[in-house]
């Protein structure tokens, strides 16, 4: 019988986003989230089948599907579990890579099957559309990524670094057709040449407000002396 430590995050923050969120660290990515206790357990342990179900269709190291599924629950208020801390191992590394790929194929798969005219459907007004939560994703795969670099300045130099580098590496890669295509986006037109335009001139206008922020500053200092 496997028995799997689960964390049942009960912060404030957890709540305020949706309700009681429980991680299983054991099973890397396994996360299932419910309006009450009783709903985010049920939904973990969901969530466990269907993760070890995959797990048996790559082939990878899973229990047989006969083998009941068993929970040591632990309540925290923080979002941080003493799993981990423990320092990861290249086998770690390599686990999450494996699992990393399988789960970016199936979100790629689900896509290409989906109909384009779903892609900004919304199913209330206040909803997000599937174009939102891609979005999302990718900007929470860059805010992921920043917490393995230090705190503060460096922090924000690493991320504008790294996506610099994807604009730079886009354009380079486009071919002499690709430089000269339009494509519509929120039924704006778009061109290579029109995005490198934009990416200087927005970043030249926030380098000028950064400036008068900074000169801002100074003087309050200036005052308070």
């Amino acid at each position: 019988m496997a028995i799997y430590k689960v964390y049942l995050e009960t912060s404030a923050e957890a709540l305020q986003e949706g309700g009681y969120l429980v991680h299983v660290p054991e099973l890397i990515g396994v996360a299932a989230r419910g309006k009450t206790k009783e709903e985010a357990l049920e939904k973990t342990r969901e969530a466990i089948a269907a993760h070890l179900e995959l797990m048996r269709k790559y082939k990878l190291p899973a229990p047989p599907a006969s083998e009941p599924i068993e929970m040591d629950v632990i309540e925290s208020d923080a979002p941080t579990f003493p799993p981990d801390y423990a320092p990861l191992t290249e086998e770690d590394v390599e686990n999450f890579l494996r699992r990393e790929e399988i789960s970016r194929d199936q979100l790629f798969d689900l896509l290409r099957a989906m109909p384009s005219a779903a892609l900004n459907w919304r199913a209330s007004p206040d909803a997000w559309a599937i174009r939102n939560v891609l979005a999302h994703i990718a900007q929470a795969d860059m805010w992921y990524a920043s917490r393995l670099a230090l705190g503060g300045l460096p922090e924000l130099l690493w991320r504008l670094d790294a996506t610099r580098t994807l604009v730079v590496n886009a354009l380079d890669e486009l071919d002499d057709e690709a430089r000269d295509r339009v494509t519509k986006h929120d039924d704006e037109d778009w061109t290579p040449a029109k995005v490198a335009r934009r990416v200087l001139e927005h970043e030249r206008e926030h380098l000028e407000q950064i400036r008068e922020t900074l000169e801002q500053f100074q003087a309050a200092g200036r005052k308070s002396q």
